[in-house]
């Protein structure tokens, strides 16, 4: 029996709290829920119909990554909206980018699809270098050999030349 229901709150150390809340909020449709400008941290809050979640963010001088993915957070994306992912971030001057583990590097041109779950993705980073990504689970049948490839040649795969 599962008790929660996922996610609901998640916290990023960013250098500028202005800057963040301009990328979150004018980028990605967050609103300002708690905190202000020129504060040490705010929180923004993203609705969605009757469910919300929240992101916290908070300044210090200096964000430091261990690892390639340690500040990674993803947000849903709906199936249909799977081929509006790359421009939707190019259209709001973010450019998608392969994460620095993955297989393939440089910019993004389309998702990239993990057959294990299956999913489709596009990473991304903020100003302070944290791992973004928008991600639509797909409805085919899971195909855990299809590891990281592009979402062109999923659907070849499962036979969804139509979209």
């Amino acid at each position: 029996m599962r008790f929660h229901h996922g996610l609901y709150e998640v916290h990023l150390p960013v250098t500028d709290v202005d800057r963040a809340i301009d990328f979150y909020v004018g980028k990605l449709g967050f609103e300002l829920g708690f905190g202000e400008r020129g504060g040490s941290s705010a929180l923004l809050l993203y609705r969605h119909g009757h469910t919300r979640w929240m992101l916290g963010i908070f300044r210090v001088d200096t964000v430091v990554h261990r690892f390639a993915a340690e500040y990674h957070v993803s947000f849903r994306v709906a199936e249909e909206d799977v081929d509006r992912m790359v421009p939707y971030l190019r259209e709001r001057g973010i450019e998608p980018v392969h994460p620095p583990t993955a297989p393939v590097q440089g910019p993004m041109n389309e998702p990239i699809v993990h057959g294990w779950m299956p999913a489709a993705a596009v990473f991304f980073k903020d100003a302070d270098g944290h791992l973004l990504e928008l991600i639509a689970e797909l409805s085919d049948a899971p195909r855990p050999e299809f590891l990281y490839r592009p979402l062109s040649e999923w659907r070849t795969l499962v036979g969804d030349v139509l979209r």
